[in-house]
């Protein structure tokens, strides 16, 4: 009870603008792309979001950016309660400004190397659709995880709850990288090498990096 007690009063008030702000973002997103937004809810029914969306890729366009921004900012609340939860000093907003802008800088350098590396090894019109893909089912899991972490912010669960909430994120996001690759398998073993170059330093290094850079 008492930890309920300290993340609300000492946490709530700059904590709530941050998740109005990304419930502004959600509801921008259904006025104007309305259409749009309305097929990539129907998760499980990706497919025709993809077949009618798919040629875009990954411009940027307004639905993508503000996709985009939304996953960053729910991924920066992970990242928050994970630091406070293990480490009790990380619990302040100008430590979440911080995280949050480590994220969107290591993001942004990781895509722009991604896209030099892509073209040098010319494998740029494959990667952009399997790109899109995976920023889709990112976005889509992130709304997930604010409404789970809205509950637990603003509700009486518990610890064991947020821990709950982590892993189901973590299953679905896993599911939906094991089903990406499985359907893109036939292109991708004949690039394997790249594959495992892009796993090892594209997708977990800079996630290790930032963790040393706090913890």
């Amino acid at each position: 009870m008492e930890d309920w007690i300290l993340r609300n009063i000492d946490q709530q008030d700059w904590l709530s603008l941050v998740f109005l702000f990304n419930f502004f973002l959600l509801v921008t997103l259904k006025l104007m792309h309305r259409n749009q937004f309305h097929y990539f809810i129907r998760i499980i029914d990706s497919a025709l979001y993809f077949k009618i969306y798919g040629k875009d890729k990954l411009r940027l366009q307004s639905f993508t950016i503000l996709g985009t921004i939304f996953l960053l900012v729910n991924f920066s609340l992970l990242a928050f309660y994970f630091f406070n939860h293990n480490y009790s000093k990380f619990n302040s907003f100008k430590f979440f400004l911080l995280l949050l802008a480590k994220i969107i800088c290591l993001v942004v350098f990781r895509y722009l190397f991604l896209q030099f590396s892509f073209k040098i090894l010319n494998i740029k019109n494959f990667t952009e659709v399997f790109q899109f893909k995976s920023l889709t089912y990112q976005i889509q899991i992130s709304i997930l995880t604010f409404i789970l972490f809205l509950l637990y912010q603003f509700s009486f669960l518990n610890i064991e709850f947020f821990n709950m909430s982590v892993v189901v994120v973590i299953i679905l996001y896993l599911t939906s990288q094991i089903t990406l690759y499985k359907k893109y398998w036939l292109t991708l073993k004949y690039n394997l090498l790249y594959l495992i170059l892009y796993l090892c330093t594209f997708k977990l290094a800079p996630w290790i990096v930032l963790y040393s850079t706090i913890a």
